[in-house]
C-alpha cells in the first residue's frame, strides 16, 4: 500500500518548483529516509540534489530524523538551510 505525501517547499527550494509543494508516493511505513530518497527523484537538478542533502523535513512541531516513520497526520515541509546575522 502506498499513499501520496504533499512536501512544503520553503527558501532556495522554491525556485524548482513552479508549485509551493511536491508530492511525493511512499510505502505506507516509509522512514523520512526513504522520504529523502524518493525526494531527490523529483529534481533533475544536481544544486536541488544538494540543496537537499543539506536540509531537514519537519511537521509544524519538530525536525524529524531520518530513522523516524513519516507522520501521516501531519503536514509536511523541507526546510533548507539558512544563514543569518
Amino acid at each position: 500500500m502506498t499513499r501520496k505525501i504533499d512536501v512544503k517547499l520553503y527558501g532556495a527550494f522554491r525556485q524548482y518548483s513552479p508549485n509551493k509543494s511536491v508530492t511525493v508516493s511512499l510505502p505506507a511505513e516509509a522512514t523520512v529516509s526513504s522520504l529523502r530518497q524518493a525526494f531527490a527523484e523529483q529534481f533533475d537538478d544536481d544544486n536541488a540534489r544538494a540543496l537537499l542533502k543539506a536540509s531537514a523535513f519537519a511537521t509544524d512541531e519538530a525536525v524529524l530524523d531520518e530513522q523516524e516513520p513519516v507522520p501521516s497526520d501531519k503536514p509536511l515541509s523541507i526546510l533548507p538551510p539558512v544563514c543569518g546575522g
